[in-house]
């Protein structure tokens, strides 16, 4: 095969190659561990990560002037777009907080070995 071809097949495979992120806020380590945990056991992501914060600051309740503060940690799911419905339903049943941030980074571009894996991992 030409060299051209080689790198567009190679440039198709990794657009075809396509994870997400879905991160989640939480309130504390120990939350996100059982999220992560039970959407992991779930088979709905390949693996999970704790990220802390510094700070996070919002007003709480909505329209109020009432500033609060957390250091509620991150968490990361490493999975398949077509999970996302599931987790955001999982992760809502699960969370301490009303109103939890939920959303999703795509990852392009993804090599097609760490691709495999996450499709072998989450891909029910």
């Amino acid at each position: 095969m030409p060299r051209r071809f080689q790198r567009l097949a190679m440039t198709i495979t990794m657009l075809m190659n396509k994870i997400i992120w879905v991160v989640v806020s939480t309130s504390s380590s120990r939350e996100a561990d059982k999220i992560g945990k039970e959407v992991l056991r779930e088979r709905l992501c390949a693996c999970y990560g704790i990220i802390p914060r510094i700070k996070s600051v919002y007003y709480w309740p909505p329209k109020s002037s009432n500033l609060e503060e957390s250091k509620g940690p991150l968490l990361t799911l490493e999975t398949l777009p077509r999970h996302y419905k599931a987790i955001i339903k999982l992760v809502k049943k699960l969370h301490s907080d009303k109103v939890p941030f939920i959303g999703q980074w795509k990852m392009e571009g993804v090599g097609k070995d760490f691709y495999n894996w996450v499709k072998k991992e989450a891909g029910k």
